[in-house]
């Protein structure tokens, strides 16, 4: 089973043409076992994170409703109008900080 393909998509078949197929497949799932435990470890400490890590829960609150916005912004412009995909996700970006900008100095 090539759970990888399935999650990294275009970079899983760029591993296998650079490393050939058994080391691209090997390593693709390294990164995606790597990836389940680091998030693993980020769940179970996530109050010494958050405690120690000099953001309080606003600020992280912050940062996830500006990345959850600029996904939904960069998902409207490419479906939506058609816009290539790294305008769309600099123009979602941008937005999405323009938007937060507004909402906290604004009011």
């Amino acid at each position: 089973m090539d759970l990888a393909s399935l999650v990294l998509m275009g970079f899983q078949d760029d591993l296998a043409l650079a490393f050939g197929d058994t080391a691209g497949w090997l390593i693709g799932h390294l990164i995606l076992l790597g990836a389940l435990a680091l998030a693993v470890v980020a769940v179970r400490e996530r109050d010494h994170i958050i405690n120690h890590s000099g953001f309080d829960r606003s600020t992280i609150l912050d940062a996830l409703v500006v990345v959850s916005l600029t996904l939904v912004q960069y998902v409207l412009f490419t479906s939506t109008f058609g816009f290539d995909s790294a305008a769309s996700m600099a123009l979602a970006a941008v937005s999405s900080i323009s938007i937060r900008w507004h909402i906290r100095v604004l009011g």
